[in-house]
């Protein structure tokens, strides 16, 4: 089941991917309100692209939801000892409900701005326990070394505290976008807003950049405490490297005001900066065992 994991993985990946296809492209309308048929029928008439992008988003996603079904039986039954594996394959299916459910929703209530919000934070949520689930059918163990114990634990604990800000972050940037609010800030016109103040989308970009230091500074740290002690040191430049690629992304989207082609950007490389987190999480909880070594 291992592999299969990681070919699942890979999977939910490219999803998102293409679900941001359909934002940048403002496909998400494109089959109407019809779900799950696209304009009224199972097979559109592909009149144009963006009916296209958005049917093929459409079944794409239905597969995912088989992919990590069978993933997540699988993993159930075959691991079903280890209690995180127990877990994470129940939490890896309730979030499929639940993303499933929001998708409907955001198609047959017309794309309301804000709502596509609930869209992003439940697909980054399945994205991080799709991978955890992957970590937990590891069997192979990397032992810390016993004088290394506290200060590993340690840097690992400020990187779960900023990790957790950078999903907090990565939500609230979905809103601020989502909810028109960088619309407001950018003097760009939109059809919907659901924030029209500017005081409130100037308070939503402020909490956005003050995570976005809290989540730096807790990189760096983890940064410094990985080249120190040799532990998940590639993920940890990985990660590192992302968080950077996401505030100059950031500032160039504010610069250019390109809210379209640098915001597709900017989603895959925070997706991808997802997944190195929550292999970085994985890594430590699954494979990292923290007890004494025996010498030889």
């Amino acid at each position: 089941m291992r592999k299969f994991s990681i070919f699942t993985v890979v999977f939910t990946f490219l999803a998102l991917i293409l679900g941001n296809l359909v934002v940048a492209t403002e496909s998400g309308d494109a089959c109407g309100a019809d779900w799950p048929f696209c304009n009224g029928s199972l097979i559109p008439v592909f009149t144009d692209y963006h009916v296209v992008i958005e049917y093929s988003h459409r079944i794409f996603t239905t597969l995912l939801g088989v992919v990590i079904l069978i993933n997540a039986v699988g993993a159930f039954i075959t691991n079903r000892q280890s209690k995180a594996v127990r877990w994470l394959s129940m939490l890896s299916f309730g979030l499929l409900i639940f993303q499933s459910v929001i998708g409907g929703l955001n198609v047959l209530l017309g794309t309301p701005p804000g709502f596509s919000t609930f869209d992003v934070m439940f697909s980054q949520l399945l994205l991080v326990t799709m991978v955890l689930l992957s970590y937990s059918l590891h069997e192979r163990e990397s032992p810390v070394e016993p004088h290394h114990r506290e200060a590993v634990a340690m840097s690992y604990k400020a990187f779960t505290v900023g990790f957790l800000f950078y999903i907090f972050q990565t939500v609230l940037g979905a809103f601020f976008k989502h909810s028109r609010a960088s619309n407001v800030i950018l003097d760009i016109p939109a059809h919907e807003y659901l924030i029209t103040s500017e005081s409130i989308a100037n308070v939503i970009y402020s909490l956005h950049w003050v995570a976005t230091v809290i989540v730096f500074v807790a990189a760096l740290w983890f940064l410094i405490y990985s080249s120190k002690f040799r532990y998940h040191l590639t993920l940890a430049w990985a990660y590192m490297i992302f968080i950077l690629l996401n505030a100059v992304v950031g500032i160039m989207i504010v610069v250019t005001k390109n809210t379209v082609l640098l915001s597709s950007i900017h989603m895959i490389v925070s997706t991808l900066t997802m997944m190195v987190g929550a292999s970085v999480l994985g890594g430590y909880w699954f494979k990292l065992k923290k007890r004494h070594i025996k010498k030889a």
